[in-house]
């Protein structure tokens, strides 16, 4: 184990840190992977509606257009993985301890 600094460590931190904000990091990451399988047709919803609000008409089989509705679909689906990994690559840069150059 390296040698932590003294002014590192607190009363409630060990040497890795506080254990209360890891569980707490923890259990927010463990509810948005749960989160995630519910997360898809909720998005598909609110980007159909979006559409319905833009064109004007309801969200109904008779007013909608079958090809942008599926192209709806497709991207609102695939974007779902690539927004996840944008998001866990800027939350791993902007949550890593910075590096000190001596």
């Amino acid at each position: 184990m390296r040698d932590v600094e003294a002014e590192d460590i607190g009363r409630d931190s060990g040497p890795f840190g506080s254990r209360l904000l890891g569980v707490g990091f923890g259990l927010v990451v463990f509810a948005v992977f749960v989160m995630l399988p519910f997360l898809v047709p909720v998005t598909f919803y609110v980007v159909a509606n979006i559409y319905a609000l833009i064109k004007g008409t309801t969200f109904s089989s008779q007013t909608a257009n079958t090809g942008v509705v599926l192209t709806l679909l497709v991207f609102s689906v695939a974007l779902m993985p690539i927004a996840l990994a944008v998001l866990i690559a800027f939350l791993g840069r902007s949550l890593s301890p910075k590096r000190r150059r001596a």
